[in-house]
């Protein structure tokens, strides 16, 4: 015990908040306390009937003297107590280390595109203020405590390991950048959870202890993410600290219903926001050299918006230059609705061009939208089917005989080496597996009917019967002009809960999603998670109704790349895109949007040229020997422009509803916090309480001998 104790005395530290000048006018304290009690006592001539009491007087002469005086004065030396602790209160005690061991912080900053927006005007964006949290928390580190600094958006980075260095902290937090990604807290979470453990960890420069220290985690966020189910923290503590302003304040819904989650994309909640959300564009069947270019738009705020969408045509041979300002079409946006909008562009061959907004407002990455219009060509697509009819039958129409190569092969035949060698090698833009499911993805986008791709997430997927279909994402691509969905009947469908990670749903049923698209490598795989046919009876009544070939219509048209310049219709930043050149040399180049020197790109082993490094949205241009190809990539992403806040729970929220407000982490709801608890062991609170307590006894004292 006497060397625990002398150890923890050992690790006290001060941090005074005074200069030396300060200092010594405190020093003067004490020494005035004692001489207040020289100079009060006052001598007076005093007539007296008896010599009985000069003994009496003789005892207090001996008091003038300095020891007799000070000797049994009670009140002098709690006074003196007094001014000591205040004194060591102001001096900022701390302790570097409970028993010897510092404290663990895992600091996990939001760096997706959703943290750039802008709440106040000129001022910090919602990333700077997230850095400036963390900052806090390294700041206040104290002796032996170790930090590790963790970016995130739809990956995540770790900027620093455990260190102790906070000036290394500092500049690893001050590197952190903007991205225009998702958000994806699962696999930064997954990275925390593995790294969180200092007994396995050297940090730069400091050799973290064996003894196993519970890490504190904060997670600096706007909440712009689903929550994170099924995942477990193990000994890690969240504390989720919220960048942005707080929702409004509650109130009750209409109907009862339970408040809606942004992480679905849409809280009800007001942002000062007004983004572009899908843009498309198609050659007019009529007319050889005219296109459309379409798309909508949404308005986040609470009061409706009037804006512009203007069609600037781009020179990619000159990056930042316009090509001119080819229309424009006025948009009367009401508040948090949608509005479309359509060009015609006459135009022959390939061209690329922006739809811009006009206006401000808290997020600019979304007010602009890129597209390349351009000459059509086939799909080469792969129908795997047990004789199916109703989808044969719906590649065989005229308009999807025009947009797609279509061959159909029956299951055993897929299992065979010609076919096999064809998937594995890239052959085809788009397969579609009906009711059989491969052993090894394709190298090409897939369509899954009725069966899930291979991988561990879908292992376990959940049987329902008869389940009624809710809603579906009108805005996603291959949605388009979908609208009767609501009178399809499904007997028997799969349903896998959570959805991987990054996935979109695009049919919403009352038991899960009946139907989503995930991004794979530099592809996109798109689920159906009913079958069409169940043996040789109909499983849904979907062949019915004109959504099915409209499916898979917008199917080829999206996933097959039936158009030359949009190929990648669906290439979003930070995300592979298969760059489709037509040419046979082993490299290409790809020329960023901002001018910068074109990056090389080399076939992989599969043949296909994978852009992993297109981190921004814009125009790119893929160039090879005797040609080249435009193409866009945009944000297109509904949780991202939707600014409002998540896991803060709004003023006046009734006990029993504010779980709806917070964010889920594994099986606890987190409730957000506008800024980090003060994680500092100070101990001058305690030496102030202990001076208020002398001082009350001193007070004490001093009435008793008054008044008694």
């Amino acid at each position: 015990m006497p060397g625990n104790f002398f150890s923890r005395l050992g690790s006290l530290q001060f941090n005074p908040p005074l200069g030396w000048p300060a200092w010594g006018l405190l020093a003067l304290v004490p020494a005035g306390i004692v001489a207040l009690y020289f100079l009060k006592l006052r001598r007076r001539p005093v007539q007296v009937a008896s010599t009985l009491l000069w003994r009496k007087s003789l005892e207090d002469l001996h008091v003038n003297s300095l020891f007799q005086r000070l000797r049994r004065n009670l009140l002098l030396f709690l006074q003196l107590l007094v001014a000591a602790l205040a004194m060591l209160a102001l001096a900022g005690p701390q302790m570097k280390g409970a028993a010897g061991q510092g404290r663990r912080f895992v600091l996990m900053v939001d760096a997706s595109a959703s943290m750039s927006a802008v709440d106040d005007p000129g001022g910090p964006s919602r990333l700077d203020k997230a850095k400036e949290e963390a900052r806090k928390v390294v700041r206040d580190m104290q002796g032996d405590d170790l930090a590790m600094v963790v970016s995130f958006a739809d990956t995540a980075r770790v900027v620093s390991n455990y260190s102790g260095d906070r000036g290394l902290l500092l500049r690893r937090i001050d590197s952190i950048g903007p991205t225009q990604g998702t958000t994806s807290l699962r696999e930064a979470l997954q990275v925390a959870a593995g790294l969180a453990n200092p007994s396995k960890q050297i940090g730069e420069g400091v050799v973290a202890t064996t003894a196993l220290m519970t890490p504190k985690l904060f997670i600096y966020t706007d909440g712009g993410f689903p929550d994170v189910e099924g995942f477990s923290l193990g000994n890690l503590e969240p504390e989720v600290v919220v960048i942005g302003p707080p929702p409004p304040p509650y109130s009750p819904p209409a109907d009862g219903a339970p408040p809606a989650d942004r992480a679905g994309a849409g809280s009800g909640d007001p942002s000062n926001n007004v983004a572009i959300l899908a843009l498309q564009a198609r050659r007019v069947e009529e007319k050889a050299d005219l296109h459309q270019v379409f798309g909508r738009v949404r308005n986040y705020r609470d009061e409706p918006v009037t804006t512009e969408a203007q069609l600037v045509r781009k020179r990619l041979d000159r990056p930042g230059e316009d090509g001119g300002l080819v229309d424009a079409v006025a948009l009367e946006i009401p508040a948090r609705g949608e509005q479309a909008f359509q060009f015609d562009v006459p135009e022959p061959g390939v061209a690329s061009f922006e739809v811009r907004l006009t206006g401000q407002d808290a997020q600019p990455l979304d007010d602009r939208a890129y597209v390349v219009v351009g000459d059509a060509r086939k799909a080469r697509v792969l129908v795997v089917s047990a004789n199916d009819r109703y989808l044969i039958d719906a590649f065989n129409t005229p308009t999807l005989v025009e947009k797609a190569e279509a061959a159909v092969v029956t299951p055993e035949e897929a299992k065979g080496e010609a076919v096999a060698r064809d998937l594995k090698g890239g052959r085809y833009d788009l397969v579609v597996f009906d009711g059989w499911r491969p052993d090894e993805p394709p190298e090409s986008n897939a369509l899954y009917l009725g069966v899930f791709p291979p991988g561990p997430e879908y292992a376990s997927p959940r049987d329902v019967e008869s389940p009624a279909i809710l809603d579906w994402n009108v805005g996603h691509p291959i949605m388009q002009y979908v609208r009767d969905l609501s009178l399809v009947y499904v007997a028997k469908a799969k349903v896998v809960d959570p959805l991987p990670p990054a996935a979109v749903p695009l049919i919403e049923g009352d038991s899960g999603a009946l139907a989503f698209v995930v991004p794979r490598g530099g592809f996109l795989d798109a689920v159906v998670a009913f079958p069409l046919i169940d043996g040789q009876t109909p499983n849904t009544t979907w062949f019915r109704y004109i959504s099915f070939p409209l499916f898979l219509f917008n199917a080829v048209q999206t996933l097959g790349g039936a158009r030359t310049g949009e190929d990648p219709a669906l290439a979003a930043p930070n995300r592979p895109i298969v760059v489709r050149a037509e040419t046979s040399d082993p490299t290409i180049q790809v020329a960023p949007p901002d001018g910068s020197a074109p990056r090389t790109l080399a076939r992989n082993a599969q043949g296909a040229f994978v852009d992993d490094a297109a981190t921004t949205t814009g125009l790119y241009e893929a160039r090879w020997t005797g040609g080249a190809a435009p193409f866009a990539v945009n944000l297109f992403d509904p949780r991202e422009s939707d600014l409002a806040t998540r896991g803060l729970v709004p003023a006046g929220t009734p006990e029993n509803r504010a779980e709806a407000y917070k964010i889920k982490i594994g099986y606890n709801p987190v409730e957000g916090a506008r800024t980090a608890p003060d994680a500092r062991r100070d101990w001058w609170k305690l030496a102030a309480l202990a001076a208020l307590a002398v001082l009350a006894v001193e007070w004490y004292i001093y009435n008793r001998r008054i008044y008694i």
